[in-house]
């Protein structure tokens, strides 16, 4: 007896103790959140090639253990040696994913950095005509007329812009010429520096993928030495479902994006609209993020061809919300199914509070992220519901007084 209540103090203190521990801890990291952060970002910085590589060996693992599998069991039956079928299956499987990811790198870069260069130039040559002729425009419908007054306003509201304009580059920007020229040196720099990133991450990345089996075996066997075998399971667990969670979204909203981007394609140019690749590859792009992709890639690709014809801007803007009426009720619910189990609502929160935070990486993972979130919730309060003898659907707690019907009628 004395013993237990020995075992029963000495839990309190060493649970009272982490808690202490635990208060201390988390003020001592709201008091110096400031270096914590930039220690964070540095160390971010640093590992950037291998969270390159992880990603894209993330994103290319489906292509690597298809053509891996297939490879191998072609030559099992042909090899008498198992090990040199796997290993050249592996070289194969390699091979095929390096082909995809330069695939897609050589076709952005061919799409989009001509289109580019062309939109630009356009901006700069087109764009001037085109605020001279709405300035005509305006000045011929309201001359001689009885809004006299207002076109003379609208003339002298011209002008002024014009020699706030001459006056701004005079003092501001010919000034700090010299500040441009570090900041695109600055920008060529980080420009280089991402590339060389990227080329370090393409070989972690096949480091990742060769050697992803072990690596998990090696994670398994810490998980078990560190926890009992049922915590452990546990564990295994939530990260299958993790996996599935975020795999089955970013990999079906990678097909349903190029899939968006190619109809978006021919519909314009079916249409005649101009700058086709550059604005179907800023629509598939932004299709990624679920719900208001599509409005946001439209923006610029709208701004972009109502500098060569407004006229052919709207037909651009009505096409982008037929395509995403498509997307949402036909093509995206066929792709990815009931992958993150949340309705529209959680959605447009998930994306919205991700986006808040983290910015346009938090609109893409918020959803996934908050999908497993709300799935371990649900199943902590089902089983809270199951403790006390509660009804765990949510339909038996939905009442209808207020219309006068019986939930059973209707549910």
């Amino acid at each position: 007896m004395k013993e237990r209540f020995d075992e029963k103090y000495l839990k309190l203190g060493a649970t009272l103790f982490l808690t202490a521990v635990a208060i201390i801890l988390f003020y001592f990291i709201l008091q110096n959140m400031s270096h914590i952060s930039s220690a964070i970002g540095t160390l971010v910085n640093i590992l950037k090639p291998f969270i390159y590589g992880l990603i894209m060996a993330y994103l290319l693992c489906p292509v690597f253990n298809l053509v891996t599998r297939r490879t191998y069991h072609r030559l099992e039956n042909r090899c008498k040696n198992k090990r040199r079928a796997f290993i050249f299956a592996k070289v194969m499987g390699t091979t095929a994913a390096l082909a995809v990811l330069i695939a897609v790198f050589a076709a952005v870069a061919a799409l989009l950095v001509p289109q580019i260069v062309k939109s630009i130039v356009a901006l700069v040559t087109v764009m001037p005509d085109r605020i001279q002729d709405f300035s005509q425009w305006v000045t011929k419908m309201l001359a001689g007329s009885r809004y006299e007054a207002l076109s003379d306003s609208f003339t002298n509201t011209v002008n002024h812009a014009s020699e706030y304009l001459m006056k701004f580059i005079q003092k501001r920007v010919m000034p700090n010429v010299g500040g441009y020229v570090e900041m695109i040196s600055q920008g060529l720099y980080m420009t280089i520096k991402t590339f060389l990133n990227i080329l370090i991450g393409i070989i972690v990345a096949v480091y990742f993928l060769n050697s992803k089996e072990k690596f998990k075996a090696e994670i398994c066997k810490i998980i078990y030495a560190l926890f009992r075998r049922d915590k452990a399971e546990e564990i295994f667990e939530f990260g299958n479902f993790t996996n599935r969670t975020f795999g089955g979204f970013i990999n079906g909203k990678i097909i349903d994006s190029l899939i968006i981007g190619l109809i978006c394609f021919v519909l314009m140019k079916i249409l005649g609209l101009p700058y086709v690749a550059l604005c179907s590859t800023i629509v598939g792009v932004t299709n990624i993020i679920p719900f208001f992709g599509p409005f946001i890639g439209a923006v610029p690709s709208a701004i972009i061809i109502c500098v060569i014809d407004p006229i052919k801007a709207g037909e651009f803007l009505i096409m982008i919300f037929a395509l995403q009426q498509f997307d949402g009720n036909i093509l995206g619910p066929k792709i990815l199914g009931g992958t993150t189990g949340l309705s529209s609502f959680w959605v447009m929160f998930a994306i919205i509070l991700g986006g808040g935070l983290f910015g346009f990486l938090g609109m893409i993972l918020g959803v996934p992220v908050f999908a497993i979130i709300y799935h371990y919730f649900k199943l902590y309060t089902e089983k809270r519901l199951r403790r006390k003898g509660l009804a765990e659907e949510t339909k038996d707690y939905q009442e209808f007084n207020k219309y006068d019907i019986d939930r059973r009628d209707i549910l």
